[in-house]
């Protein structure tokens, strides 16, 4: 996506179709609702999903779904979803970055991910609390429940959906007590919780 189309549709949503079928819709509507009144400052004027639809030959796999919108309006587009493999996180401090939306310009983000090293991904870490990945939200396994930092930048639509079900609980949590835990998890809308998958948390390097 060029820089006018950012320019033109500040913010996006992107949202997991799974063999034809829109996941999350209810958690996907409810950010951007609260997005479209934060940042404009009114109700959004048209629906999400409204004239969006699946061709068949989507109807068979794992496809992402990129809204981008604006004021007036959308615009969509669905690829098929290729997974990254991350297993390796490296803490970068940042007291500044901001990210409590869904925008289009990622370039903070970016830079952060930079440096990440000989890792596949960064954790954030924003005066001295754990925050996000650059893409997704993290959960920590203490031996027995799965904690999210509650300082995290973007409130995801998987963590709403795990939080209101309560499959996770919220905290704050300290970069000081990040090896108290044993493990770790990403998730996002396109990256599904996991119970039995749990990443050493020794993969986080300071």
């Amino acid at each position: 996506m060029n820089s006018s189309t950012k320019s033109i549709f500040p913010l996006f949503e992107s949202v997991c179709v799974q063999h034809g079928v829109v996941l999350n819709v209810e958690y996907h509507l409810r950010r951007f609702e609260e997005a479209h009144q934060k940042y404009y400052g009114k109700r959004p004027l048209f629906e999400l999903f409204e004239g969006i639809e699946i061709p068949n030959d989507h109807k068979m796999g794992k496809f992402k779904l990129r809204i981008s919108y604006n004021q007036n309006g959308k615009e969509y587009v669905l690829r098929p979803y290729e997974e990254r493999r991350v297993n390796r996180l490296k803490l970068v401090h940042d007291n500044s970055v901001d990210y409590d939306l869904k925008f289009e310009d990622r370039s903070e983000l970016n830079a952060l991910f930079e440096k990440r090293m000989e890792c596949d991904d960064i954790l954030i870490v924003k005066n001295g609390w754990l925050t996000d990945s650059s893409y997704a939200n993290i959960i920590l396994w203490d031996g027995n429940s799965w904690y999210t930092p509650k300082t995290c930048l973007l409130k995801g639509t998987k963590r709403m959906e795990l939080l209101e079900h309560e499959k996770i609980q919220e905290a704050f949590i300290p970069v000081s007590d990040l090896y108290v835990f044993q493990g770790f998890q990403l998730i996002n809308a396109m990256l599904n919780f996991q119970p039995d998958v749990i990443l050493p948390i020794k993969n986080i390097i300071p």
